[in-house]
């Protein structure tokens, strides 16, 4: 797999070329330190994976991708590397998107994870088509404020495909191990591969959301009542009914006595 890297810390670059060079599916084939030179490199030598660090000097690793995307010549996975903190606006948008990323400092096992990942779905061909639509919805948010950002999300399904959904059609999301099971109005219902903890943050912090426990996070916009004194008793719209856990309700309680005021709840 042709793999260049663009990191403008020298450190981070001695760190990531070390560990990249120990990755089986890799082959490294170049690297940048810079905005304008990431962006030269990638067009020259056409790689199929690309470790782009999101904070790139004059700018962010967004303008290069801009640039590729008006050309049409975006045809590489993609692993973001970041320095923000999973709450950050930037984080957000590629987990909206359902793009690869990893924190700094980079954890060893895990970029070998990100880039066998790309391998896999480099050698399977994944629908190129809905890998254009990630970029395009990452791209799209990032052109916007948060308070303007798109209402779509986008979640990994088995076997590569990805599934865009509009947020204000899930319900609530339930933990499964690994994976995480999405429940949408109209009483229908899919399975992420990925866990409940790569979806949530920006579900929590830019929509309507709210962790009950461990394993459930619920659209307060389908919250019908909220029972705190009936083991911590969520009803929805629908008559479905969720339990949360003690912490969670006692959390879920406050938050909407101080958004509600007191009594039944109807957000």
């Amino acid at each position: 797999m042709r793999t260049i890297f663009v990191e403008d810390t020298d450190s981070h670059r001695n760190t990531i070329r070390q560990m990249l060079n120990e990755c089986p599916s890799v082959e490294l084939v170049g690297e940048a330190d810079a905005l304008d030179s990431g962006y030269d490199i990638i067009k020259k030598m056409k790689p199929e994976l690309v470790l782009l660090d999101v904070e790139l000097y004059p700018g962010t690793a967004f303008d290069i991708l801009n640039r590729l995307q008006t050309e049409g010549k975006i045809g590489f996975e993609i692993i973001f590397l970041t320095g923000f903190a999973n709450f950050e606006y930037p984080v957000r948008a590629i987990q909206y998107a359902a793009l690869d990323f990893l924190t700094k400092p980079i954890d060893k096992e895990k970029l070998k994870e990100a880039t066998e990942r790309a391998a896999q779905k480099i050698a399977e061909k994944q629908a190129p088509a809905q890998y254009q639509e990630q970029i395009a919805l990452l791209l799209q948010n990032l052109k916007n404020p948060p308070e303007k950002r798109s209402n779509r999300i986008a979640f990994h399904r088995s076997g590569g495909a990805i599934e865009f959904v509009n947020v204000d059609d899930i319900v609530y999301c339930e933990a499964d191990k690994d994976v995480c099971h999405v429940f949408l109005s109209g009483e229908k219902m899919f399975t992420a591969t990925r866990g409940l903890a790569f979806y949530a943050p920006p579900l929590e912090i830019d929509f309507n959301f709210f962790r009950i426990s461990d394993k459930q996070l619920v659209n307060l916009d389908f919250l019908k009542v909220y029972e705190h004194n009936k083991d911590y008793q969520l009803t929805l719209i629908s008559g479905k009914m969720l339990y949360a856990s003690r912490r969670g309700g006692q959390e879920l309680r406050q938050y909407l006595q101080d958004n509600f005021g007191r009594g039944t709840k109807h957000p």
